[in-house]
């Protein structure tokens, strides 16, 4: 019975270790809630014309050389499109700007001169329960306004540049989704860059283009909540087990000496019970000689000397029991201590 309460111990104790373990693993691991997000965002311009003797169309399309001469203004078309993986809420801004550049010749990083002009001006919009963002801007903009800029520039500090202009369409969002909590910006810029103070001729249009899918995580709040609840849980489950664990080593011990003390003076009393009297306390020995014997037959043989009975008493607590033997000079005294017992046993 014993060897089987020992098992279904031990299986238990396992199962728990097991258990809380199991608890402390997946309470440290995360999870992550995703949204994904996509940008396809285009442009389209045109180039419209002053009177002139050779073109017959109010305006060129895309991908050509034109004559900045005639150039009378720049028709551009914005498309942004930022779709989201789930609905979100909060609110865009957007504005369209024209910046001035004065870049160092030749290639050289960095430039002389920058200068910002708003063209429309910041708008910005609610978004409540949607999933996507589009906008759809038309500007117009005055070539030769940005070119004389830049011409007066360059003859005011008689330096050598190459001007380009830019006109950037830049958004800005501020928003979370239904699941996704944390704060979702998403910078765009979508640019047209147009060269200034350059030859007739030489003149040429570059535009971006953006199509980007990205995805954001974040550590799942309810999930992480739940998760500390089993860290927890799985901590104090380890923590009782050890403990518990612990006291039964400790009892096994406590139990291991009492059993080996009570075995051992059971031993000694019932095979010398016709020589052995029990007192309820101890006599003063104060005037006689004392002699410790080692060992329980040491008594013995100093009882088949003397013939006088063996005096036994017990303490309270049941852990030490004490032998004497006296007579008119002398003390014989052998004591049974239950944590000198186990000591020797540790020691074998």
């Amino acid at each position: 019975m014993k060897t089987i309460n020992k098992v279904i111990r031990i299986i238990i104790l396992t199962f728990l270790l097991v258990a809380g373990t199991a608890l402390i693993v997946f309470g440290l691991t995360k999870s992550y809630i995703s949204l994904k997000y996509k940008e396809n965002n285009s442009l389209e311009y045109k180039v419209f014309l002053k009177k002139n003797n050779y073109f017959d169309t109010a305006y060129l399309g895309e991908n050509r050389t034109y004559i900045t001469s005639i150039i009378d203004y720049i028709k551009i078309n914005y498309h942004y499109n930022l779709n989201f993986s789930e609905n979100v809420n909060g609110d865009y801004t957007y504005r369209i700007d024209a910046v001035v550049l004065a870049n160092k010749p030749n290639g050289k990083d960095g430039y002389y001169w920058q200068k910002e002009y708003n063209l429309v001006e910041p708008k910005t919009l609610k978004l409540n329960n949607v999933n996507a963002i589009y906008i759809n801007e038309i500007v117009k903009v005055d070539y030769s306004k940005y070119n004389k800029i830049l011409e007066g520039f360059t003859k005011d500090y008689s330096i050598e540049t190459d001007g380009q202009l830019k006109i950037q369409l830049v958004v800005e969002s501020n928003v979370t989704g239904e699941k996704y909590t944390d704060t979702i910006k998403v910078p765009s810029n979508l640019n047209l860059k147009i060269p200034l103070l350059q030859k007739a001729v030489e003149a040429s249009i570059e535009k971006n283009a953006v199509s980007n899918d990205s995805v954001l995580t974040m550590v799942d709040p309810i999930a992480k909540k739940f998760k500390l609840i089993c860290l927890l849980l799985g901590i104090t489950i380890i923590i009782l087990t050890v403990v518990l664990i612990i006291r039964i080593i400790i009892n096994r011990n406590i139990n291991r000496q009492t059993h080996l003390y009570a075995s051992t003076l059971k031993k000694f009393v019932d095979s010398h019970d016709s020589i052995i009297a029990n007192v309820t306390n101890l006599p003063d020995i104060s005037d006689l000689s004392l002699v410790k014997v080692s060992s329980f037959d040491e008594l013995i043989d100093v009882y088949n000397e003397v013939r006088m009975p063996i005096n036994f008493y017990e303490n309270k607590e049941h852990t030490k029991a004490t032998f004497r033997i006296i007579n008119d000079r002398m003390c014989w005294e052998y004591v049974l201590d239950k944590d000198i017992i186990e000591k020797k046993k540790r020691r074998k």
